[in-house]
């Protein structure tokens, strides 16, 4: 049996848990709420399961085309630091 050890830092401690993702596309954002992770204890790295991945980059599409409309809409306000 092999033992999940994180790329990060090496650890071999996880935990399950339920957090938010920023999904990315050509400038366009979309945040994703409850989503399922194993979470690094030492270092925080996160990680998710390719159906995880895969189901988000779907919604995304299907939100974007106006397939589908999402739960929630936010404005957020963008500053260039420089």
């Amino acid at each position: 049996m092999s033992t999940k050890v994180c790329n990060f830092c090496g650890s071999t401690q996880y935990i399950k848990k339920q957090v938010e993702y920023i999904y990315r596309y050509q400038g366009q954002y979309m945040v994703f709420k409850d989503v399922p992770a194993e979470i690094c204890l030492h270092c925080g790295m996160r990680y998710f399961a390719a159906d995880v991945i895969l189901a988000i980059e779907q919604r995304f599409f299907e939100i974007h085309n106006k397939q589908r409309q999402p739960d929630q809409t936010v404005m957020v306000p963008v500053e260039h630091f420089a």
